[in-house]
């Protein structure tokens, strides 16, 4: 897997694969446009969307049932030194009205979406600056 990241502003970062691009900056405050998710947005975002979609292909693969207009929210919040992320909360809404009993199995399958076991289990990262 590969994406390609190029600078397009002073603050701001377009991300793009072969079939989609989007911008990612940082807040006015420190130098950026907020034309785009920053790095943290980004981040809660890429949790909950997994966690999401994650469910709402097992709901139905599991059990032939195609939910529909579920909304989810993300809270992150900061922790002090060193600087980063320490807690995401994410609600999924419109879910038990669609699957009722299986909700808890929605939630123990969301649970395990492939960015939150990276968070589980942290990957390797390497960075190589020329």
């Amino acid at each position: 897997m590969k994406l390609k990241l190029v600078q397009n502003g002073p603050r701001s970062v377009e991300v793009a694969s072969d079939r989609w691009s989007f911008l990612v900056d940082l807040k006015e405050e420190y130098g950026g446009k907020d034309q785009g998710p920053n790095p943290s947005e980004l981040t809660a975002a890429a949790v909950a969307s997994c966690e999401m979609l994650t469910g709402i292909f097992w709901a139905s693969r599991r059990h032939g049932v195609e939910l529909e207009h579920l909304e989810a929210e993300v809270e992150w919040q900061y922790g002090d030194k060193p600087d980063r992320i320490t807690r995401f909360d994410v609600k999924i809404r419109g879910v038990k009205d669609q699957l009722g009993e299986k909700t808890r199995g929605f939630a123990a399958i969301a649970k395990n979406c492939t960015v939150s076991k990276t968070f589980a289990t942290p990957p390797v990262l390497t960075l190589d600056v020329e």
